[in-house]
């Protein structure tokens, strides 16, 4: 083989070396950008992913903010009613004895007076009462006596005292006072409170929801 020969070859082979690395770096570069594609779109899904669920959370958070407001101040709204009742429910008992000769009033004594006595035990009573109720029950006292005996289904004997320290109400003591039962405005709204505000509560929060 002469020396032109031989040089053709050593070109022809070097050639083909150097086209073999462009391909495969092409090939290379070529997986690199596609690689680097890939990777950058599961980050951006990833990325937008986690705004998307800082967003949801972010959403929910002010929701649930909202919700507790407005619950809030539907509670307040409906504690307010629930006051309101009992201090209409005072006022009416309160305006009851501006007229205490009044056949509702004398009704609302001999009740809240035979409520205590028919609840204990015995047939003898002191009954504590603020002036004014105290004269009335004194007044009334034949006729009151009689319609709790009848409740009670047992002749009952009432004695009656005057208490400066009760507004509105009576307080029963048993002859030996053992046994007493207050039957006061405030010790009967204290009590009715009790017993409902729970279930009221109860409804004020449900409703809020």
């Amino acid at each position: 083989m002469s020396t032109s020969d031989l040089k053709f070859y050593i070109e022809k082979g070097t050639s083909s070396e150097i086209e073999e690395i462009f391909r495969k770096a092409d090939n290379e570069a070529k997986n690199i950008v596609e690689e680097s594609k890939q990777k950058a779109t599961s980050l951006l899904k990833e990325q937008e992913q986690k705004i998307l669920q800082e967003n949801l959370a972010k959403k929910r958070s002010e929701l649930a903010i909202l919700r507790m407001n407005q619950n809030t101040e539907l509670v307040k709204i409906k504690s307010n009613w629930f006051d309101r009742a009992f201090q209409d429910a005072e006022k009416k008992l309160k305006e009851l004895i501006e007229e205490p000769a009044s056949s509702a009033y004398k009704k609302f004594l001999t009740n809240i007076v035979g409520e205590g006595v028919v609840k204990m035990r015995g047939s003898k009573f002191i009954i504590q009462s603020d002036r004014k109720t105290n004269d009335l029950l004194k007044k009334n006292s034949t006729t009151i006596s009689k319609e709790i005996s009848k409740a009670k289904g047992k002749n009952v004997e009432l004695q009656f005292e005057q208490n400066p320290n009760i507004s509105l109400g009576v307080i029963v003591h048993s002859a030996d006072k053992r046994q007493y039962f207050n039957n006061t405005l405030d010790a009967r709204l204290a009590e009715v409170r009790e017993r409902l505000g729970g279930q009221v509560y109860t409804l004020l929060f449900k409703g809020g929801d």
